[in-house]
């Protein structure tokens, strides 16, 4: 009868300590997470389990090194925060696989992704052919993301500027450079590109949001 008391005990403040861990890591949806997020989640799950499961062992030393994982990801998730090449390592990039109805099939070769998949995905969105697709994009987390031409807002579904950073990939794909780009935000009267915080290429006009600033006077 202990024995299945301590069970019991032990599923209650398991279960207390997953929701305390997941509060402390943040709040992401499932289709969000990263490889790194659900490595974090797999390798909890298993110490929780063993925790359970061997009655002997103090559920002490599955809590310490559980919560050295959510340290962990905290840490790593202020690195990919402050840094896209990190953030592009740990998540990976989003990829073009059409634009302006043009399949990339060197992309799509490189990411494993068929053209079955890629036409259901289209119909999905109430189109017919890649012809009447501006992009479609294949997220970090797999998912394709179709904008159609007929909404399509944007010269380019990646932001230009994230975070005071140029987006050289995107620009190379627009074929302009740097010296363009900044020369449009001196325009726009941004005189230094370290002030965006977002800057995405319409097709009638540059969309600018600037950085904002603490009570402080520092950038963030």
């Amino acid at each position: 009868m202990q024995e299945y008391i301590t069970l019991m005990i032990k599923c209650l403040v398991v279960y207390f300590v997953i929701i305390i861990a997941l509060r402390i890591m943040g709040k992401r949806e499932v289709g969000e997470l990263s490889v790194f997020d659900i490595v974090i989640y797999l390798v909890m799950s298993e110490l929780l389990a063993i925790s359970i499961t061997e009655s002997h062992e103090s559920i002490l030393k599955s809590l310490v090194p559980i919560f050295t994982l959510a340290v962990l990801q905290i840490i790593i998730s202020w690195i990919l925060l402050k840094s896209k090449k990190v953030r592009d390592i740990f998540d990976g990039k989003s990829v073009i696989l059409i634009h302006n109805g043009h399949i990339n099939q060197d992309a799509m070769r490189k990411n494993r992704y068929n053209i079955d998949d890629l036409m259901s995905q289209i119909r999905s969105h109430d189109l017919c052919t890649p012809d009447e697709v501006a992009f479609a994009v294949l997220e970090n987390n797999g998912q394709l993301s179709v904008l159609p031409k007929k909404s399509c807002k944007v010269k380019h579904p990646d932001p230009l500027i994230s975070d005071g950073i140029i987006n050289k990939k995107a620009l190379k794909d627009l074929h302009r450079d740097s010296e363009w780009l900044k020369a449009c935000m001196k325009e726009e009267g941004i005189q230094d590109v370290k002030d965006i915080f977002l800057c995405i290429w319409q097709k009638n006009a540059f969309f600018i949001i600037k950085k904002e600033i603490d009570s402080q006077n520092k950038m963030f």
